[in-house]
């Protein structure tokens, strides 16, 4: 969702791979959602502790390359905004198509508005760039202690949530703005050529072609993959 250039226009190619690799892995687990939801594969396949550690994982890859990519922007405000009208088309469809199933505060959402609080804090990050570990040890704890259902009402953008709250898809700035300030700190890391020398030789064309265009493939992947399920969905009789 933004072009990985560091000085001089350069390209860091290893960082599209690793995008397109998580999103095309996201789009198969959200069309495995779809499966569930309609019968037509039996809810283990999906739910299950290896599936949740690996889900875990390539969202975390996705959302922390997205804040690598935050450190190249031009201008995270515009960045921020773009994706945050896409999130908010996205919630508007799924409003109207499902409103138990509707998109609340999803991973548009809350890359839209972690590009703006970068934006934001820039200056700081800048001078005082975030410490990895640090990062990795406040998402992991955030994310335990956002686990569990809380009684106040309207936080559930930040991760505090009542029981009745639903989000078909649901990324709360708590934790996951640390693990995207993870990837501002990879970002500097990678722009400072202190990673291994095969990753700025990485060339994969097309996970890169993929990487490049992850919002366009969020946006028509749900489409395509309900189309499919519903196809498939006649064509078993269910």
């Amino acid at each position: 969702m933004c072009n990985p250039k560091g000085e001089k226009g350069r390209r860091y190619y290893a960082l599209d791979v690793l995008r397109g690799l998580s999103i095309l892995l996201m789009v198969f687990y959200h069309w495995g959602y779809d499966l569930v939801l309609y019968g037509l594969i039996p809810a283990w396949v999906l739910y299950n502790p290896l599936l949740d550690a690996l889900q875990l994982l390539f969202a975390s890859v996705f959302v922390a390359i997205s804040g690598a990519s935050s450190t190249f922007s031009h201008s995270n405000v515009r960045r921020g905004l773009r994706i945050l009208a896409c999130a908010l088309a996205v919630s508007a469809v799924t409003f109207w198509f499902d409103p138990q199933e509707a998109i609340r505060f999803g991973i548009l959402h809350f890359l839209g508005t972690a590009a703006l609080l970068y934006a934001l804090l820039a200056p700081v990050l800048r001078r005082f760039p975030p410490n990895p570990v640090l990062c990795l040890v406040l998402f992991f704890l955030t994310r335990a202690l956002t686990q569990p259902y809380y009684g106040a009402y309207g936080l559930w953008w930040l991760g505090f949530r009542r029981p009745e709250f639903s989000s078909a898809d649901y990324y709360p700035l708590l934790p996951w703005f640390f693990m995207y300030l993870f990837g501002v700190w990879l970002g500097g890391f990678v722009k400072r050529g202190k990673m291994p020398s095969w990753f700025y030789r990485v060339r994969l064309p097309f996970l890169e072609k993929v990487g490049s265009h992850t919002l366009i493939v969020y946006l028509l992947h749900q489409p395509v993959c309900m189309g499919l399920t519903l196809l498939l969905v006649k064509l078993c009789g269910k």
